[in-house]
């Protein structure tokens, strides 16, 4: 586990302005002959960034880029316990993630070979008139109804006294069309045999090479607000820094002087779900980090993204004061916050058990604390366990690899390997992430059952 250095920090912004370069590709030019190049170039270039990232993660590549990231460059998580942030960070990531996706998804539904045929040639687009509807099919959704029609269409010929071309095209439709309606095509006079492409005049700039249409980027203008207002709401509940009043409160709590004495995990007791039966005592297996004091042993339940082992030989050693707050209401075994505040004003926030059951209570300290200091949080760490992200990091590549075989022009046509190509990119990361959530959990089963570290696997 190494601190996040400016190395993995340029890194990570690498890799994701290749993911917003592909974006801005797909925006100025939606749709473009395969393979699409400079959709490859910015897939490649995200790539080699992430490379970057995990050979610092790992220590297997050292730069010049080793100081640690400053706090006014850590987006203000130097003071912040950062670790429940990473969920909220995800599911924008997966948000903004999906930009990209579907604005990919829509390049590849109207990049059809058809398509390619007919802008190779001296091509036209005109208004058309409906001959005849050979079938209709209604699609309804959430979202409102949409008609797919199936149409012959009279088209100009080549020439003012050539004869009018009959074409047939399909066309999408908010309203049922009728027969004599008009609607605009691109075909080629010379050329028949290819067909007509039906498509409204505010659409044609994106088909020939031009930028996304103006339906397309409000729609997604209106998603993209989604992860950002996540972030706002999700991110300012915890924009003030941890001190030991934030788990005291302003009831008297306790306060042990300890050391780091070694990592393990257990299980812990949650907190009951209001909508649940009140006696439902639900368990959550959890890393551990477990304290040493002249009075005994306290264990102090930490973030399961954090590998305890880890974390416990980068404080091995250290001492500090364990802050917490026992509750009145609560259960002896319920676990209550608790802050390690460790002796160079760096702290660990974490849960430990309130009971006094065989464990060491410490003194009484009654808010608010006298000489209180800024403390900055421990990390933040470039999280890589090889044996619990490295399996799951199979699905995140065959996701990717799907994307760079689609942004090749892979069986363009609609044929089923580019549906199948689709599904990857889709369900491969899924796939990843819950892969990683197994592999967690069994890593610190092993961890809690090691006979060396005591039993701890009961409730607390």
């Amino acid at each position: 586990m190494r601190e996040r250095d400016l190395g993995t920090a340029a890194a990570s912004v690498l890799a994701w302005a290749g993911a917003a370069a592909f974006l801005i590709c797909l925006l100025v030019r939606k749709i473009a002959p395969y393979p699409r190049w400079d959709l490859l170039a910015c897939l490649a270039f995200s790539a080699v960034a992430f490379l970057a990232w995990w050979l610092r993660a790992t220590g297997r590549w050292r730069s010049r880029l080793g100081r640690v990231v400053p706090p006014a460059l850590g987006l203000a998580m130097g003071r912040q316990w950062w670790p429940p942030l990473r969920l909220v960070h995800t599911t924008i990531a997966a948000c903004a993630l999906l930009v990209p996706f579907f604005l990919l998804s829509f390049s590849t539904e109207e990049n059809s070979p058809q398509l390619a045929r007919i802008t190779q040639r001296d091509h036209r687009y005109t208004p058309v008139t409906i001959k005849k509807i050979h079938h209709t099919h209604q699609n309804s959704s959430k979202t409102g109804t949409t008609y797919t029609s199936v149409v012959t269409v009279e088209a100009p010929g080549n020439g003012r006294h050539s004869k009018a071309l009959r074409l047939k095209g399909k066309a999408t439709t908010s309203e049922r069309l009728t027969t004599g309606d008009r609607l605009g095509g691109l075909y080629v006079p010379d050329a028949p045999s290819l067909g007509i492409i039906l498509t409204p005049r505010r659409h044609l700039a994106s088909l020939l090479e031009g930028p996304a249409s103006p339906g397309e980027m409000t729609l997604l203008a209106i998603y993209s607000a989604i992860p950002v207002a996540l972030f706002l709401m999700c991110a300012k509940p915890r924009a003030k820094p941890m001190t030991p009043e934030s788990v005291l409160g302003d009831r008297p709590g306790h306060r042990l002087r300890v050391h780091i004495a070694g990592a393990t995990a257990g299980q812990r007791l949650r907190s009951p779900d209001p909508k649940k039966d009140s006696s439902d005592r639900e368990t959550q297996l959890s890393p551990v980090l477990r304290l040493s004091s002249p009075e005994g042993c306290r264990d102090l339940f930490i973030d399961r993204c954090l590998d305890p082992q880890a974390l416990a030989r980068a404080l091995e050693g250290r001492g500090g004061w364990l802050y917490w707050a026992p509750k009145a209401e609560h259960p002896a075994d319920r676990c209550v916050g608790a802050l390690l505040v460790l002796d160079d004003d760096r702290y660990v926030y974490g849960l430990t058990p309130q009971g006094s059951s065989g464990r060491p209570q410490g003194e009484t300290v009654d808010p608010p604390l006298p000489n209180s200091r800024p403390l900055r949080a421990v990390g933040p760490y470039a999280l890589w366990q090889p044996a619990v992200h490295g399996p799951g990091m199979y699905g995140f590549g065959l996701g990717f690899l799907a994307v760079c075989l689609i942004a090749a022009g892979v069986d363009y046509d609609g044929g089923p390997l580019l549906s199948m190509c689709f599904v990857t990119a889709a369900v491969g990361p899924v796939a990843g992430l819950l892969l990683i959530r197994r592999r967690r959990t069994g890593y610190l089963r092993r961890l809690a059952h090691r006979p060396d570290d005591g039993d701890i696997t009961q409730p607390v």
